[in-house]
């Protein structure tokens, strides 16, 4: 069973005290035990107070959890008379510990209303701000609900108290010395500023360099200086004196916040361990009887004369006193009851003290182990109390030697493990007494800990173990077992080593190089503009900032980097007019302080780098590790208060210096800056497009909306039906803004120039009126939009790059009458689809012309006019031009547009006019009169207009003709007897009849061989029209359709041809003679034999060979074969007899068929009769 039911815990001990929350608490008051310690401070406090002139400015320096706002609440009870009865109760306790201490307060309070408690509680924001807080409400405290007439301090305080920023520093001193004038004239005594945890106060300074709130502290200690008769006395509570806390700020300002600490008389609050142990012995509660009360007594009495043998109990303590003061605090353990004061000054945190684990529930804390407890005698051995203190919490790494101690028993464990739980509290007890550092006689010796543990522990074999792993080692000459140092390697001796080498590195460029702050976006410029646009943070310094482009793409906020009087000089002198006006100058005047905190982790980095051992060194790894953390923590905090505090520093615009209170005024100055800088700039609410770089969704859906522009132009929405992404880019940029608009007749066009108006609600009228400017100074020379688009993306227009070509392309589009368009030197007449994605793409291949008809020979204009357009209206040279560029680009197959055999040399020379044209103006007015013959004045007896008509017409029908031609061909090849005067269509139906009829079969007497066996079931298509059908027989001789062959693919397809039909004609024959002789003898072969000379007609035979006329030439192909075996076994001579012997044998044969009156082979394949008969 546990014993916790018999052991309590007094709250008051247990609870942290909270200056404003616990004043005038009278329990608390009450609960308070006046050390030795604190009585010593009161005496020397109220010796200053009696006194006219005297320092009252004091310092309690003491970790967490010695006491000090319990001493500062305490304090101010004793002067606070207002509140009377913790003022009575202070008196009380104070008299009881000491009566003229007590006497002495008590004079100061005589006859007057005592005096004016103003209490703080440190916080991280502006020291002054919060003082300014405190004062008024204290002042409202006194005169607030007092009639009459109010003091004018109230009303001065209520002013500061009200405003944004902080009062400065001779506001403050003013406002206190006018509190004083009000406090004497009510009858007070003095003022007491009492402040805890002023270290926050102190870090937020720090890290907010230009606060100056140092400053104010010396103030009020020189205020306390001097003489009044109602005294003004101020005493701060910290962990550490002033100047500690100014670590990483630079050797100037340390040096200035440690004259600001020599302002204050510096007061130890650290207790002796005889009067900590008193006061947990008051914390502690018993419940006992007198025979567990002697058992307990027992006990620590063995332990005591143990301790007292190997000198471990202070020397202020005997043995009976000991003997009473560890039974008070049982169940702590005696060594734990010492090693705690002495840790809890090394190691505690603000929620880790002595009397917060007194009270704690956590795991391993004071009423956690309770629990465990089960009978009288057990204790809170030490292990436990390294558990809490030091297994549950990182080790402040500001103490070296601790944290290096600390960081080699944490190694320790790690390599032990928890298999053996006796070797690791046994572990875990040499781990706290080393840590301590062999304090008092506390030593982790042999007999120190033979009275560790409360059940038996094998202690030798567990001390063997640790030992034996290299764990631990036993130091002879103090006989105290140590952890083993696993670590050689001084971080502090290779980091200063690193330090030393970086020498005067440039700051400015360190920083600018670890790119440690992100653009910082001006939220409020970006929600109502629509543009997202930021400030990139640079760093400059004396030396660098003439490295930094004058003038950048981007607004920049360029913290100046100050660490001299000389350098603050250089940059109002010259510095501020450097930049223009985009850019934001901060003054960081502490440019000492980075410089410290960048070199530390710049030298951190090198130590990793360089330094091998470090890697083979797990001790050093974790310590290296932590403080890199650190250094790195550092960097980040001062990096980010820049941004986070900027009304700590100055900043500047040009030489204009500008009020910066917090974030939200620096957001407003931003917006105010970009509007002024981009007072061109269009709104354009849509995330999508208005960046510079659009994604692939965006990319496509610019290419959508631009294809619904050239086909739904007139249609409102463009036709676009639902919300696609495209619909979002076209509302927000061409709807909303006016771009596209509804005309008078219900129509939906593109704004001109003029239909929109400057005061455009979306700013569009600057931009679209630049663009409209360009577009007329090209009106002598094409250009091209890139020359314009630096322009547009700087400043006063800031068009981003996503948004830009489309502009440009709704400008071409909406300027379509008067611009002409040349896409890589050649005029295009119509900006299609694939022309807007190859634009979007690639801007700089394209060029636009604005034209005007001023001083341009009218007459030929007039001419092209009146001979293509029978309607007498007046138009543009480009309403003349591209209905004709266009029939070039468009309607002209690709045959057409690259011919030379196939037009005459005048149409080739109007086709080619059209094709290489870089300008209309010049395609009308001198290319296409050249092109014709024909000079520029007319002066020729044929019209420029029907000389024009005539090439275009040759144009238009040139590849008709091409397929006229090859259908013509196809026909005579196959010897088809087809009216030639008949229209064309009846001509090829005709064809395709009689060819489809006379191959319907032939696929079964070849192979695939020259492409016949492929030809020939193409004839026998039956689902495509005439005109298909020819276009595919076309397509297959050169695999490629007939409208994009060149001259070369057509004399191709004529050879292919012929050859094709030609082997065709011969498989009709074999068909034929087949066909007969099967009727007959189903086992016969048939056979062609031909001959084909140069310059001579073809000579053929077929011949159908049976079993009787196999057998019958069977004895005369032996005698033949063997002639030409047994010839002089050159093959080519055997080759060459056998083939004139055909050729002669194959002309009588035909010399004797012409005599015949029946002719079963059809020896001559050019007889037209014949041909017909076999067809």
């Amino acid at each position: 069973m546990s014993i916790n039911s018999k052991i309590s815990v007094n709250t008051h001990y247990t609870r942290s005290v909270n200056l404003k929350r616990d004043a005038g608490s009278e329990s608390v008051v009450r609960s308070y035990i006046p050390t030795s310690r604190a009585i010593n401070t009161l005496e020397v406090f109220s010796s200053s107070l009696k006194q006219d002139v005297a320092p009252r400015a004091w310092s309690l320096i003491g970790p967490y959890g010695s006491g000090k706002s319990s001493f500062a609440s305490f304090l101010s009870s004793l002067l606070d008379k207002d509140k009377s009865a913790s003022f009575k109760t202070a008196h009380e306790v104070l008299s009881k510990a000491s009566k003229s201490t007590a006497i002495d307060f008590s004079a100061l309070t005589e006859d007057n209303l005592g005096y004016c408690v103003v209490l703080m509680t440190g916080s991280p924001e502006s020291f002054g701000k919060r003082l300014i807080s405190a004062l008024h409400e204290k002042a409202i405290e006194i005169w607030g609900s007092r009639k009459g007439k109010k003091p004018e301090i109230l009303q001065i305080l209520s002013h500061y108290q009200a405003q944004d920023e902080s009062p400065n520093f001779t506001e403050i001193i003013e406002s206190i010395e006018l509190l004083q004038q009000a406090l004497l004239k009510a009858g007070f005594k003095g003022i007491l500023l009492a402040i805890d945890e002023l270290g926050k106060f102190l870090e937020y300074e720090a890290r907010h360099s230009g606060t100056n709130n140092i400053y104010l502290l010396q103030g009020l200690a020189e205020l306390a200086l001097a003489n009044h008769p109602v005294k003004f006395a101020v005493v701060v509570m910290l962990h550490q004196s002033i100047e500690q806390y100014a670590t990483g700020l630079g050797a100037t300002l340390k040096n200035e916040w440690a004259k600001v600490q020599g302002r204050f008389e510096s007061i130890p609050f650290i207790d002796t361990s005889e009067q900590t142990l008193i006061i947990v012995a008051e914390a502690i509660e018993h419940k006992f009887n007198k025979t567990e009360l002697k058992t307990i007594q027992s006990k620590v009495e063995h332990q005591v004369d143990v301790l007292i043998k190997n000198g471990a109990l202070p020397s202020t303590l005997d043995k009976k006193s000991a003997n009473k003061v560890f039974t008070s605090c049982y169940p702590l353990h005696p060594i734990s009851a010492l090693i705690l004061p002495i840790l809890c000054q090394k190691v505690a945190q603000n929620e880790r003290t002595l009397f917060s684990y007194l009270g704690s529930k956590e795991s391993h804390g004071f009423v956690d182990s309770l629990e465990n407890l089960s009978q009288i005698g057990d204790q809170v051995e030490p292990w436990e109390i390294y558990e809490y203190f030091i297994r549950n919490q990182p080790i402040s790494a500001s103490d070296h030697f601790t944290y290096r101690k600390w960081a080699e028993v944490d190694n320790a464990l790690e390599r032990l493990g928890s298999s053996d739980f006796e070797s690791e509290i046994v572990l875990k007890t040499i781990g706290l007494l080393n840590i301590i550092g062999n304090q008092g006689g506390l030593k982790a010796s042999n007999p120190l800990l033979g009275i560790s543990f409360n059940k038996k522990v094998s202690l030798k074999p567990s001390i063997d173990s640790l030992i034996k792993n290299s764990i631990v080692n036993y130091r002879k000459f103090n006989s105290e077992y140590r952890v083993w140092q696993g670590s050689d390697f001084d971080i502090e001796i290779k980091a200063g080593e690193a330090r030393t080498k970086l020498g005067q590195f440039s700051l400015s460029e360190k920083l600018n190089e670890r790119h440690n702050i992100l653009p910082v976006v001006a939220r409020k410029y970006s929600i109502q503009n629509g543009a997202l646009r930021y400030f990139v943070p640079s760093f400059a310094s004396s030396d660098s900032y003439k490295e930094l482009e004058i003038t950048s793409r981007h607004p920049r906020i360029i913290f100046y980097l100050s660490e001299t009087e000389e350098d603050k000089q250089i940059f109002f002198n010259d510095v501020l007019n450097h930049f223009n006006s985009l850019d934001l100058l901060v003054m960081c005047p502490h440019g000492e302080q980075v410089r410290e905190i960048i070199g530390e982790v710049l030298s951190l980095e090198q130590v990793a780098m360089n330094s091998k051992e470090l890697s083979e060194d797990p001790v050093a790894q974790r310590e290296y590790k932590d403080r890199y953390e650190s250094a790195k923590d550092r960097e980040f905090l001062m990096l980010y208060s820049l941004l986070e505090n900027p009304e700590a520093n100055d900043w500047y615009r040009k030489t204009v210096n500008l009020e910066v209170k917090n974030k939200g005024s620096l957001q407003n100055i931003f917006s105010s800056v970009l509007k002024e800088v981009f007072s061109s700039s269009p709104i354009i609410k849509n995330e999508l497009i208005n960046r510079n770089t659009p994604s692939s969704q965006a990319n496509a859906a610019r290419s959508k909306l631009f294809a619904a522009l050239l086909k739904d132009l007139d249609k409102e929405d463009l036709g676009i039906n639902k919300f696609p992404a495209e619909k979002s880019i076209y509302r927000s940029l061409l709807k909303a803004t006016g771009l596209h608009l509804q005309s008078k007749d219900g129509k939906w066009k593109l704004a001109e120039l003029s239909e929109i108006k400057e005061d455009n609600e979306f700013n569009f009228y600057p931009v679209w009126k630049r663009i409209d400017d360009f577009i007329k100074s090209t009106e002598n020379n094409p250009k091209s939009f890139i020359e314009l688009s630096q322009e547009l993306y700087a400043p006063p227009f800031g068009i981003k790059q996503g948004v830009l070509p489309i502009l440009y392309a709704v400008a071409i589009l909406s300027n379509n009458d008067q611009l002409a368009v040349t896409e890589e030197d050649v005029y295009i007449p119509y900006f299609s689809k694939e022309n807007v994605d190859r634009f979007f793409k690639r801007p700089d291949l394209f060029k636009i012309q604005s034209i005007n008809l001023g001083g341009v020979n009218q007459t030929i204009i007039k001419e092209y006019s009146s001979g293509f357009f029978n309607d007498n209206k007046k138009r543009s040279m480009l309403e003349i031009a591209k209905p004709f560029a266009k029939f070039i680009d468009d309607e002209i197959p690709e045959y057409t547009r690259q011919t030379k055999t196939g037009l005459t040399q005048t149409t080739r020379a109007v086709r080619d006019a059209f094709k290489l044209s870089k300008s209309p103006v010049k395609l009308l007015l001198e290319d296409i009169p050249k092109a014709l013959g024909i000079d520029s004045n007319l002066n020729n007896e044929s019209s420029l207009a029907e000389l024009l008509i005539e090439a275009i017409k040759e144009l238009k029908y040139a590849f008709p003709i091409l397929r006229q031609n090859q259908a013509d061909l196809i026909a005579k090849s196959f010897h088809l007897n087809i009216d030639p005067e008949s229209p064309f269509s009846e001509r090829l139906s005709e064809m395709r009849k009689s060819i489809s009829a006379r191959c319907r079969g032939l696929e079964s007497y070849t192979v695939e061989e020259q492409g016949q066996k492929g030809f020939i079931l193409r004839t026998q298509k039956t689902d495509l029209d005439d005109d298909s059908w020819l276009d595919n027989l076309l397509m297959f001789t050169v695999s490629k359709p007939a409208s994009k062959w060149n001259d070369a693919d057509r004399i191709a397809a004529e050879y292919k041809l012929s050859i094709i039909i030609s082997n065709i004609r011969d498989l009709e024959k074999l068909r034929i003679s087949h066909e007969d002789s099967s009727n007959e003898n189903s086992n016969a072969e048939t056979y062609m034999l031909k001959s084909m000379k140069i310059g001579k007609e073809n000579l053929d035979e077929v011949v159908v060979v049976d079993e009787k006329l196999h057998q019958a030439a069977k004895e005369m192909k032996e005698k033949i074969l063997k002639t030409l075996n047994e010839g002089s076994g050159d093959n080519k001579i055997a080759i060459a007899a056998l083939a004139e012997t055909v050729d002669e044998f194959l002309s009588s044969k035909q010399k004797n068929v012409k005599n015949r009156s029946k002719k079963p082979i059809n020896s001559n394949s050019n007889d037209k009769d014949n041909s017909n008969e076999v067809a």
